[in-house]
């Protein structure tokens, strides 16, 4: 397979392509591609279009739609967000100033304001106000 000059591939692309001939090369056998690599293939996709892409780093066209459709219905609007854990340590001899924003729902959401070295029970006071409010 014939591949384009690197004059006329975008040096974005290229660097992508130079990510899959690295790993193709230290493959003994053809094997599945891991998944960061489809990821950054449908990336470039998304810049320089499926078959631009599929092209220059040698993949089949049809598999690298199916994969960008794919990652495209897995990361809709609708998508639940999900919840992370950050933990809050101050540091008792600065004093602090913050806000923080607690969403229940989409329309429902809570703003505290924080300033000082003392911080207050947060969890306590999320819990009584969202109680509260029904």
């Amino acid at each position: 397979m014939r591949h384009r000059s690197n004059s006329e591939v975008p040096p974005k692309l290229l660097q992508g392509r130079q990510r899959f001939e690295q790993w193709r090369s230290q493959q003994d056998t053809r094997g599945r591609l891991p998944d960061h690599l489809w990821s950054l293939a449908v990336d470039l996709a998304k810049e320089f279009g499926l078959s631009k892409t599929a092209k220059t780093l040698r993949l089949e066209y049809n598999r690298l739609k199916r994969k960008s459709q794919k990652l495209d219905a897995g990361n809709g609007s609708e998508s639940v967000p999900t919840r992370t854990f950050l933990e809050l340590r101050p540091n008792s001899a600065l004093p602090v100033e913050c806000t923080i924003d607690c969403q229940r729902v989409p329309g429902q959401m809570i703003r505290i304001q924080l300033k000082g070295p003392e911080w207050p029970d947060v969890i306590g006071i999320c819990q009584r106000l969202w109680s509260t409010n029904g």
